[in-house]
């Protein structure tokens, strides 16, 4: 059995149509340049499907309260991100950004969430998602990276400090993982969600979810 026929495919559309609630809520904020409501949102402060790599961690209000001006700031990043034609950009936006605790993985979401015809997200689970199946559906092996990169162990193939590289080489593996997802949804009755780097981050919080949460 194929690694994916083991998803909740209901549960997987019903995370994709969150995130699409979330993206029209940020694009509308952004769009009406209400930097306060915008940057909670993104953070995912209150909502975790603003920014689950933010959530996780508790990103959201150490960015706030570390970062002169923080809210605009924010604000001027995601207004670079929603007019990128090409996201392979994104880690240099955010390293320029300078923003205290917003690194590739909640740079990389918000990015995703206010222009996911484009942009996509790498962070644990997008990653992780990539090397099952890199590896064959070989969850033992992307577990091992993930143990490695978890004590930053340079060798792991999740090493943090090679996610800006891992981010530019992300968005062909997430199109297989969104395609092949779309082939197991369908055959489990469920209609896949149209945007691809969308689906495959439902995709990959749910398949993460089967074995790590």
């Amino acid at each position: 059995m194929a690694i994916l026929d083991s998803v909740d495919w209901t549960g997987v559309r019903r995370h994709y149509d969150d995130r699409i609630r979330v993206h029209r809520r940020l694009v509308g904020l952004l769009q009406q340049q209400l930097a306060s409501k915008f940057a909670g949102l993104a953070l995912g402060i209150g909502d975790p499907d603003g920014n689950y790599s933010a959530a996780e961690h508790g990103l959201g209000p150490k960015v706030l309260v570390s970062n002169a001006n923080a809210e605009q700031r924010l604000l001027v990043l995601a207004t670079e991100f929603i007019g990128l034609p090409d996201a392979h950009v994104v880690p240099e936006l955010i390293r320029r950004a300078q923003l205290k605790y917003l690194q590739i993985g909640v740079g990389s979401e918000i990015s995703c969430m206010v222009n996911p015809q484009v942009c996509w997200v790498a962070n644990t689970r997008t990653i992780w998602t990539h090397l099952v199946i890199k590896h064959a559906d070989n969850v033992q092996k992307a577990d091992e990276e993930l143990k490695l990169y978890r004590e930053a162990n340079v060798s792991s193939e999740m090493a943090y400090a090679a996610w800006a590289d891992i981010h530019n080489r992300l968005d062909v593996a997430l199109t297989r993982v969104a395609e092949l997802g779309q082939d197991s949804a369908r055959k489990a009755g469920i209609t896949p969600g149209p945007i691809l780097y969308l689906w495959a981050d439902a995709i990959a919080g749910h398949l993460y979810g089967i074995y790590h949460d």
